[in-house]
């Protein structure tokens, strides 16, 4: 994986209401070069079983796990030598930043689903927008990810994969393995 070591850090998510949401960001995260993602807020069995299936099916390796403190596990990432980018649409524009993310190669992103508290833009290293318009913190996750690893992402290679989509002009094909 273009040899970074990418996790993500879901801040507050919320029972229930964001459900889609944050599992669409570890879709996202797996698909696009993560390592992992880290929920902070309410711990959501049925968002860690659907990502192991994911796994499972697509291959890995990526993991999910829960946190009730996103201080702490921001902390102690920045402790291991991550550089802590937050993306917000408030931030600095990742067009003119992402050379300066890029040269790290130990990053965690941190995105929200709730609002988010002032000591994160603080305790961040950067404080990054993909675009300075509302839009969804899915989307920014996936053009971050990009725009960091330089589009080296894309061919990623999954190991043990039972499935396998063989691209096609029109139609489908997919390749299983039991």
């Amino acid at each position: 994986m273009v040899g970074k070591e990418i996790v993500v850090l879901r801040y507050g998510h919320r029972f229930v209401r964001d459900y889609r949401v944050t599992s669409h960001c570890c879709l996202v995260a797996r698909a696009f070069g993560a390592k992992k993602v880290i929920i902070a807020g309410d711990e959501d069995s049925s968002i860690k079983e659907s990502v192991e299936d994911i796994v499972k099916r697509w291959g890995g390796p990526f993991k999910i796990e829960f946190t009730k403190s996103w201080r702490k596990t921001l902390t102690a990432f920045r402790k291991k030598g991550f550089f802590v980018v937050h993306l917000t649409m408030y931030g600095l524009q990742l067009q003119k930043e992402e050379e300066k993310i890029g040269k790290n190669k130990k990053i965690l992103i941190v995105i929200g689903s709730q609002k988010v508290e002032k000591e994160v833009y603080e305790e961040s290293d950067a404080n990054i927008s993909v675009t300075s318009q509302p839009h969804s913190e899915i989307a920014a996750l996936a053009v971050a990810l990009d725009r960091i690893q330089q589009g080296k992402e894309i061919n990623k290679r999954f190991l043990k994969s039972k499935i396998k989509i063989i691209p096609q002009k029109m139609g489908k094909k997919v390749k299983k393995r039991s």
